[in-house]
């Protein structure tokens, strides 16, 4: 008689989270901004790799918040040779200004990285610029990750939210 091993199922799973610094502007400077460094964080938590991985950055007010970092095309090399070790990014949809005007939503792929490994992670480095001068006294700013074994995505564990 042979008996066979039912295979294990593994289930893709991963974390994200922000990991910032908020630094507010001076009293006596006359641009008035609010810039938060940091990076986005994506951690493969499953026992399978997790490919093609996309970042989605949704900020709002949408107008008010300005998303930066390494992001360019997939082959300009002057991003790439600026001496960090972190990934370089571009926009996955080519009418990404309009998009991110109208819905805050920045939608992003790394120009290397095809997939993260178990136990691997996958860090966006990020600036955000936020104008005080603005109707609005408040920005939020949310993080979500989406690959090919989780389509629907995973938010982040934490928002970045800003009143002032």
């Amino acid at each position: 008689m042979l008996f066979w091993k039912k295979k294990e199922q593994k289930n893709a799973e991963g974390l994200a989270w922000f990991s910032y610094a908020v630094m507010l502007p001076n009293k006596d400077e006359e641009e008035k901004e609010i810039t938060i460094i940091g990076n986005f964080i994506i951690k493969n938590t499953s026992g399978i790799v997790l490919n093609n991985p996309i970042i989605c950055i949704r900020t709002t007010p949408p107008q008010n918040v300005h998303l930066g970092g390494k992001i360019g095309s997939v082959s300009h090399a002057a991003l790439m040779i600026d001496g960090t070790n972190t990934e370089a990014w571009h926009y996955l949809f080519d009418n990404w200004k309009q998009r991110s005007l109208e819905t805050g939503e920045h939608v992003l792929k790394p120009n290397n990285c095809k997939y993260i490994d178990t136990d691997g992670n996958l860090i966006f480095s990020n600036e955000i610029r936020i104008s005080t001068t603005s109707e609005h006294s408040f920005a939020l700013i949310e993080g979500f990750f989406y690959c090919d074994e989780i389509k629907n995505g995973i938010p982040s564990l934490n928002n970045i939210t800003i009143n002032f």
